[in-house]
């Protein structure tokens, strides 16, 4: 196996991972003071990731067309910027309407970073995007740790959440400036290969003709669910059942965020054959955990569940994506983008129905729809690898 080797481009779209997960992660830590100044009710903060999420995958069904026109740089150049904007309004945002309007932003920006960060990792590694695929959306998983451990302390301290919004959107914008220079250099010196593509709309239809292609939809449905369940409502179900400050509910979240950091560079020493096996057993000892939820009482023995699941859950997104490059022939980019416009509606809709769950049952009993997802992903994942791959023209 050769030595992996990360290009500033690399490091740049990891670092701009960073971005993007702190702006999933941020409502979620800020939700309960947020639902407590505006008087909202779980459903409605759900409904805030919804109309981000809407907007994202939007943004991924059309992203294919405007990376065949503009470029994959240009694009996440601009990302930066709007979810940096995006962050702004959020934190201005006088009523839960304009919350929402935030969201588009936010929404859009996060769309295009969504889109585009790993097909541009797979043109720079062909032939070994695994490795590098896992090692890179590890800073996913280490945007959500930082900013659930710097927001809820910070707001353990009183420092009100619109002042928090606001710090993270200069982070942000620095981010952009640091990727939009990364990239300028990066065309300038070659490290970025030129494989623009024609008719993106052909190679689309000819990927969702595929039946393969439609059981990797639904396993990126349960890989995206599953991860958006843990993420979104952890620290909030800390906060009511143990009754906590924030900090602690920010703890639970990283310590999940932890074990995906840890899972995800751990999968980098996965040679690319190997990818079905990681995501089996993943699947199968999330399961496992996810199981273990419903007998636990204590917080602290909850924590410890919450890094083993986040252990389980990391390889999924960037696993799924490459190991489905290597079983179906097509565009790369277009099905790196379709598979996300896949996953992203796992993380709405799980993230939506949890919250109606806990508004009717309670949140507790609304978690129980996690091991279903893990149940599925497994299910569909041991199935898949037993067909034999066949032509493009069968498959």
């Amino acid at each position: 196996m050769k030595k992996m080797k990360m290009t500033t481009m690399d490091i740049a779209s990891s670092i701009s991972l960073t971005a993007y997960a702190s702006s999933m992660v941020a409502t979620p830590i800020c939700l309960v003071a947020l639902m407590q100044e505006m008087n909202l009710n779980l459903t409605e903060g759900g409904s805030i990731e919804v109309v981000r999420t809407l907007l994202l995958v939007g943004v991924l069904l059309i992203s294919g067309m405007m990376a065949a026109r503009w470029g994959k740089t240009a694009l996440l150049d601009t990302g930066g910027f709007l979810l940096a904007a995006g962050m702004f309004l959020y934190a201005w945002a006088p009523s839960y309407p304009v919350v929402l309007a935030a969201m588009v932003f936010v929404g859009i920006g996060g769309g295009l970073l969504e889109a585009l960060i790993n097909p541009l990792v797979q043109d720079l590694h062909p032939g070994d995007s695994g490795r590098y695929l896992n090692v890179v959306n590890a800073f996913f998983s280490i945007g959500v740790l930082l900013t659930v451990m710097t927001v809820g302390e910070l707001l353990s301290w009183g420092i009100h959440w619109r002042s928090v919004l606001i710090g993270l959107g200069i982070i942000y914008f620095l981010i952009s400036v640091f990727f939009m220079m990364s990239s300028r250099h990066a065309h300038r010196t070659g490290q970025i290969p030129d494989n623009s593509y024609e008719n993106p709309i052909h190679h689309a239809r000819g990927l969702l003709k595929k039946k393969r292609f439609w059981v990797f939809v639904l396993a990126m449905f349960c890989g995206g669910g599953v991860e958006a369940a843990y993420t979104f409502w952890t620290a909030s179900y800390i906060q009511l059942f143990y009754d906590t400050l924030p900090r602690a509910g920010a703890l639970g979240t990283a310590l999940f965020a932890g074990g995906m950091i840890a899972g995800r560079l751990g999968s980098g020493f996965i040679k690319q054959e190997n990818l079905h096996k990681l995501i089996l057993i993943s699947a199968a000892g999330g399961l496992v955990f996810s199981m273990g939820f419903f007998f636990i009482q204590s917080l602290a023995v909850l924590m410890v569940l919450l890094f083993f699941a986040g252990l389980a859950v990391a390889c999924f997104w960037p696993s799924i994506q490459s190991y489905a490059a290597d079983r179906i022939e097509g565009d790369s980019t277009m099905l790196f983008i379709l598979l996300s416009t896949a996953g992203i509606p796992g993380f709405s809709m799980i993230v939506w129905i949890m919250g109606f769950l806990g508004d009717t049952y309670g949140l507790r009993t609304a978690f129980a729809v996690i091991p279903v997802l893990f149940g599925l992903l497994l299910l569909t994942i041991g199935i898949e690898h037993r067909r034999d791959v066949k032509s493009e023209a069968e498959a």
